[in-house]
């Protein structure tokens, strides 16, 4: 099997009992059918520890939630289970973290979750000295299943290059936020509905909407906190998340109803200032969203949804930039390591904003 990793995974390393943001807590950690079955028949006293920290809800098998996080996570902030049994006992998807491994049964392409504060680092050290983002091909064989039930290989060519040819869109004249995104995306979806020729994003068509943004304003970050991002669980979960949220909807939210032009300045104000903070913020926010797309788009060889997901990630980028705002607001300055941990946390949460996303397009 020919395996694509990205450049990031060779200077990956857990940063264990030292993370400032750790994998084992604020999450809802599932547990595999092959790891379960492993629970449920295990005898003696390590059988029973584990069938008592199992929950089944919803057709969902997962830890038990504690005040601290997973049940099993020390005091030393490492992992129990792994300290006394190695791998043997743990749910795939711990072993797996933060490494997306993804089986498009032609190829296998190995990514790095930005919700691992470390991988977050990596990413920020590629914004500051303008890395590329590329991949490594081996051979080799792997042990995950394959993630999609196309065989098209043509198609799936279309999209690694289509991928290509949207990077190198960002990295030349394109903002992240650029209307000609979303144009691209529809006609890409209107092809495969139509099963007509499917489009490159270098077509000159696109052009005259290079310059065009998505625009979004109180209204539409509203839409986003409330339908799927924004939780009161997160009190405990992320305290860093809920309390820039809290600062949001006090700055914005009741502003946003009794005079939504002067909450839209007042926002658009607050999102300006960060580029005095962070000099190089506006290639921060085009990398984030180049990341999105290597991360994300390739998930269209299953579900087709182009201009969707490609609108997913601009409004994503978007609630990064706030949450940036609102945490650098009364600071002059803000480390790596700060944007690190707000960015890893961030991301825990963002897959949110693909449901929030339905809710809004519902009432368009």
């Amino acid at each position: 099997m020919k395996i694509r990793q990205i450049s990031l995974l060779q200077d990956f390393k857990c940063l264990a009992g030292a993370c400032p943001a750790n994998c084992c807590k604020g999450w809802l950690i599932p547990i595999d059918e092959k790891t379960y079955q492993k629970y449920i028949s295990q005898k003696g006293i390590l059988g029973t520890a584990l069938r008592l920290s199992i929950k089944k809800k919803n057709d969902i098998i997962s830890f038990r939630s504690t005040p601290r996080g997973c049940p099993f996570w020390g005091m030393d902030k490492l992992c129990g289970l792994q300290k006394r049994y190695k791998t043997e006992y743990m749910p795939q998807v711990c072993i797996d973290f933060p490494r997306q491994l993804y089986n498009l049964d032609f190829f296998c392409e190995e990514t790095l979750y930005l919700a691992c504060p470390e991988v977050a680092g990596l990413f920020l050290n590629c914004v500051v000295k303008e890395l590329p983002f590329s991949f490594n091909e081996a051979s080799g064989e792997v042990s995950y299943e394959v993630n999609t039930t196309n065989d098209d290989s043509e198609y799936l060519d279309y999209l690694l290059n289509a991928r290509k040819e949207l990077i190198l869109r960002l990295n030349s004249n394109w903002n992240f936020n650029s209307l000609a995104f979303i144009e691209y995306g529809t006609d890409a979806q209107n092809a495969c509905i139509h099963k007509s020729k499917l489009p490159s994003p270098l077509d000159t068509k696109y052009d005259s909407l290079a310059a065009e943004p998505v625009s979004i304003d109180c209204n539409t970050y509203n839409k986003l906190f409330f339908n799927g991002f924004y939780h009161s669980a997160l009190k405990s979960s992320s305290p860093l998340i809920y309390k820039l949220c809290c600062r949001y909807i006090q700055k914005f939210h009741a502003l946003s109803r009794t005079n939504p032009q002067k909450a839209d300045n007042s926002l658009k104000a607050l999102l300006n200032s960060v580029c005095d903070k962070i000099p190089w913020f506006d290639r921060l926010l085009k990398r984030y969203y180049e990341y999105y797309i290597i991360f994300s788009f390739l998930d269209t060889f299953e579900d087709y949804s182009f201009a969707r997901r490609l609108k997913c990630g601009i409004y994503q980028t978007y609630m990064l930039w706030l949450f940036i705002a609102l945490y650098t607001e009364k600071k002059k300055s803000v480390s790596i390591e700060e944007l690190s941990k707000l960015i890893a946390l961030y991301e825990r949460r963002a897959p949110q904003i693909n449901d929030a996303m339905t809710k809004i397009n519902q009432e368009s």
